[in-house]
Parts: C-alpha cells; sequence; structure tokens
C-alpha cells in the first residue's frame, strides 16, 4: 500500500509519498495551471501515473487537499470561487479512480487540520483550524461526528463575517496577511515581507509594534466570534504566518477576551505544528 498526497492551491500543486510514520518523499512541487478543459485534475493524473511507472507502485491510496468547497463523499468540488477558472464541479473520482484503489478528497483548510490531529493529542474533544493567508479560512473538527460537512459542503466560511459597513470590508480583508499587507500600504509604508515587520517590532520599532497590534486586533475579534459559535477545545492559528509562533500568539491572545462577555472564557489558542506539510499529512490520514 502506497499513499500519496497532493495539495493543490491557486499558486501551487505539492506533491509527496507519504509514509505511515508521517515522513515525506519524493516531494514535487509544480505551478497550478490555468484550469482550461480541466486542467488541474489532468496535472494530478499525471503526476500520479509518473508516480506509478517510475516507482512500480501498487494498491495507490490518494488523498487530495485542494481549494474550494468539497462534497467529500463523491470527491467533488460543490464550489469555488473565480481565483480558479472552472473548477466547480470538478470530478476527481472520475478522472482518478482508475488509477486508485482509494481517494479521499478534502478542502485545503479541512486537510490542514486533519494534518494537526496527527500531532495532538487524541484526548482533545473539539478543534477549530483558522488560517490566515492571501485570504482566510476555517475547519471544525468534533469527536462525535468529525469534520463539520454543511448541507452545501461550504461550512465555516468564517472570512464573511463583521462586515464594515463602513469601510466596505469583512474579517477576511481586514484580518488575512493580504489585510495586513493592504493596511501597511495604506498607511504609507513601503513593501517589507511580512516577518521583517515581526522581526521590527521584536527589536522595539514603535510603528511596528503599533500595525501589527492594529491587525492582530482584528484577528482577535473574529477567534471571539469562533469561540461564541463553536466552544471549541482547542482553536489553531495555521497559514503561513503561524510561524511567527509565540510573537503571533502575544499579540493575538490578549485582546479575544475584550470581544467576549465578562469572564467568558475560550478556548486553548495555539500555532499550527506542521505548517506547510499540514494538508498534505491530512490529506491521507484517514486512508
Amino acid at each position: 500500500m502506497t499513499n500519496i498526497a497532493f495539495d493543490i492551491g491557486g499558486t501551487y500543486i505539492k506533491s509527496a509519498i507519504v509514509a505511515q510514520d508521517g515522513s515525506l518523499s519524493h516531494y514535487q512541487k509544480v505551478r497550478t495551471p490555468v484550469n482550461h478543459s480541466d486542467a488541474i485534475v489532468k496535472e494530478v493524473k499525471k503526476q500520479l501515473e509518473a508516480f506509478k511507472y517510475q516507482y512500480q507502485l501498487e494498491d495507490i491510496r490518494v488523498g487530495i487537499s485542494t481549494a474550494g468547497a468539497v462534497n467529500r463523499e463523491q470527491c467533488k468540488i460543490a464550489y469555488a470561487n473565480p481565483n480558479i477558472l472552472d473548477y466547480t464541479g470538478t470530478d476527481f473520482a472520475a478522472h482518478l479512480s482508475p488509477y486508485v484503489e482509494k481517494l479521499h478528497v478534502y478542502n485545503d483548510v479541512d486537510a490542514a487540520l486533519l494534518g494537526e490531529r496527527t500531532v495532538r493529542s487524541d484526548d482533545i474533544e473539539s478543534m477549530f483550524c483558522l488560517t490566515l493567508g492571501t485570504g482566510i479560512g476555517g475547519s471544525y473538527y468534533h469527536k462525535a461526528f468529525g469534520l463539520m460537512t454543511g448541507a452545501r459542503h461550504r461550512p465555516n466560511q468564517i472570512g464573511n463575517l463583521l462586515y464594515d459597513p463602513e469601510t466596505d470590508t469583512n474579517y477576511e480583508q481586514r484580518a488575512s496577511t493580504n489585510g495586513l499587507k493592504r493596511q501597511l500600504s495604506d498607511n504609507g509604508y513601503p513593501y517589507l515581507p511580512i516577518p521583517a515587520w515581526f522581526e521590527m517590532a521584536s527589536a522595539g520599532d514603535a510603528s511596528a509594534q503599533n500595525e501589527l497590534k492594529q491587525w492582530a486586533e482584528e484577528v482577535a475579534r473574529g477567534i471571539a466570534e469562533i469561540q461564541i459559535m463553536y466552544d471549541p477545545q482547542e482553536i489553531i492559528i495555521g497559514g503561513g504566518i503561524s510561524a511567527q509562533g509565540d510573537r503571533l500568539l502575544n499579540l493575538i491572545v490578549p485582546q479575544v477576551k475584550k470581544y467576549l462577555p465578562k469572564d467568558y472564557g475560550h478556548a486553548e489558542i495555539s500555532v499550527a505544528r506542521l505548517q506547510n506539510n499540514a494538508a498534505l499529512l491530512g490529506a491521507v490520514s484517514r486512508l
């Protein structure tokens, strides 16, 4: 039995063979093609065929993490925004079933949450994963029923929360990593990578500290909403910015209680441990 994982994003498709101990081999990363005539699923099929014949694999099981809302039972994209051309309706089962013994397809945040579960205690009853990146994604897991599904396969769309009519923006537009970049640009700062702003803040730069605190307050507002709606045992912050670790948590966590009723309490808030590999590992975690 061989587990192969794919992580399909708007920019790259990543793939690897995943061993039983969670280690990755034969890792690849290619540009996501413009999705004319099912180009994305055809690229996955091409890579899968290459894995099979190059390494003489049998009993192949495939897990896919992908952008978009996923019908997990049918292994089909139920809905995708226009950022990926003609992706809604993409049928992975129809294209890949002849090559695999088993196939699982997950929304990318669901896959990341499943990946994080592999490195956390089985005693955790419920978890919410919040990913901060170009946009904001969410996933909720409870031991009683597993991943939340939703009637139209698109639950936890938390980026649409907290609409502000004065600025005509929602949570995602203000609290994502892109939101932070936009905030810095609007305030007249020249472009610097986000990690550089954290370095400057740690070195005592008052402007960096103030800008990051302002952005972190927006993140905290959304976390308070998650707490009230889901009451999870743990909230995990993922996305590339999670690499900032305690520097990120120290900005966000103290501000969450400002947006909760007095003495309400909240989940343990942590950063993702697997970072870039979470979705790959999560995609094959249940094969």
